[in-house]
């Protein structure tokens, strides 16, 4: 917290304090003449919380309470659904130690839109009640306002604290935005079930396991596109992005460039130190890939110790810059191995080539960079090249050299 913007600092002290705020005034009102109701919901919607759903991406996820918060809303008040948000979000920072300031901002957003949809809905159903003809309504403008402003609490943390707006961090992409309003529809539409026959709910068990594992289903996809030992895209996977962002380049005139990196020697590694020994280099570095690209940048595992990095939107030069920071981080670095009093060192070679042409295929450019980290490997390894105009160029001297001849080891 302490590297936020005063901006982000302040957005984070306001959702805190309007959070107590809320709670504090909620507290005495909660509804617990059914006891037993109120825990089963406070244990479900932990539970939620605690079993997320992967997403499509490393950075996102799913989960089921909102459809809780929805049906202790719609059934119990505001009051009882804003003392099962702030036990469940406890019970998850118990559970999975996020950031201390991340899961108050949650609790605190929750309190603050689930207040915001208070107001909705008493504005339209005073009543409260769930036989009324402005009950449907009611619940279906409370709940859309819940959904679009929790949105918009997140997408503004995001945008104060990464510069990242709402297009650029998705918070209102149709898929996310409709997901959490379908779940809070399903659990307010279960409270006229409720009213009716509570025995009624177990018809709903089937439908709920079935949306359980269709929002699996972007992740086990996923799965396929990851390599197993490093966590990071498979071959696969960076073949299909080349090919869609070459398009776009060339559609539009950017720059594009692709860097492929090998470890030196691994070989030697593996036989003095044993393969174990061997996969911890390859998983540490792995690690400084991925935190040196940027989000849309793809970073993979090519095959064996040699890795690829797709950079849309990168020249030549500035592709040399970021290659050039990784090498001495990987030449800095030291690998600490299980079978091992000392720790291990590593280099790393790297080969840079660009999209010269709009004929040029990705079989082409990936050809060119491995044909500049062959020269790297030729000029003494732990060393990067970019490939230009057929020369090698390294952009520390700049100096072009035409020589040829690959190597490998």
């Amino acid at each position: 917290m302490k590297s936020f913007s005063l901006l982000t600092k302040l957005y984070l002290l306001l959702t805190y304090g309007a959070g107590i705020i809320i709670f504090s005034a909620h507290l005495d009102n909660a509804n617990l003449e059914n006891p037993f109701l109120f825990v089963t919901l406070c244990v479900i919607a932990s539970m939620a919380l605690i079993l997320k759903v992967e997403g499509s991406t490393n950075r996102s996820y799913y989960t089921f309470n909102f459809l809780v918060y929805g049906f202790t809303f719609a059934v119990l008040g505001t009051s009882t659904a804003i003392l099962v948000i702030v036990i469940s979000n406890i019970v998850e920072w118990i559970w999975n130690k996020p950031a201390w300031f991340i899961q108050l901002f949650n609790t605190g957003s929750y309190l603050l839109v689930m207040q915001g949809a208070s107001f909705v809905y008493d504005w339209i159903n005073p009543a409260h009640s769930l036989d009324a003809w402005q009950t449907a309504l009611a619940l279906i403008l409370s709940m859309a306002v819940f959904d679009f402003l929790n949105h918009l609490m997140v997408g503004l943390v995001i945008w104060f604290a990464r510069g990242e707006t709402f297009r650029k961090s998705g918070v209102f992409d149709f898929f996310p935005l409709m997901l959490d309003l379908s779940l809070l529809y399903f659990g307010a539409s279960l409270s006229i079930v409720w009213n009716h026959n509570p025995l009624a709910l177990g018809l709903f068990l089937v439908p709920l396991y079935m949306i359980y594992n269709t929002l699996r289903v972007p992740a086990l996809e996923r799965k396929t596109e990851i390599d197993s030992k490093t966590g990071l895209f498979n071959h696969e996977y960076f073949k299909k992005q080349l090919n869609n962002e070459l398009r776009r380049s060339n559609r539009f005139d950017r720059p594009l460039c692709i860097v492929l990196a090998d470890l030196d020697l691994l070989r030697n590694i593996n036989n003095t130190y044993g393969h174990l020994a061997g996969d911890e280099v390859l998983i540490g570095v792995a690690k400084v890939l991925r935190a040196a690209v940027r989000e849309y940048d793809v970073v993979s595992r090519f095959g064996g110790e040699e890795f690829a990095i797709l950079l849309p939107e990168t020249t030549l030069a500035q592709a040399y810059e970021s290659a050039e920071r990784v090498r001495r981080t990987v030449e800095e670095m030291e690998f600490a191995v299980p079978n091992s009093v000392t720790s291990i060192r590593a280099t790393m070679s790297f080969g840079i080539a660009q999209r010269e042409t709009l004929s040029q295929t990705p079989d082409e450019i990936i050809h060119n960079a491995d044909l500049a980290l062959y020269f790297s490997k030729l000029s003494g390894r732990n060393r990067t090249h970019a490939y230009s105009d057929d020369t090698y160029v390294d952009f520390s001297t700049n100096e072009p050299n035409t020589d040829v001849r690959p190597a490998r080891g």
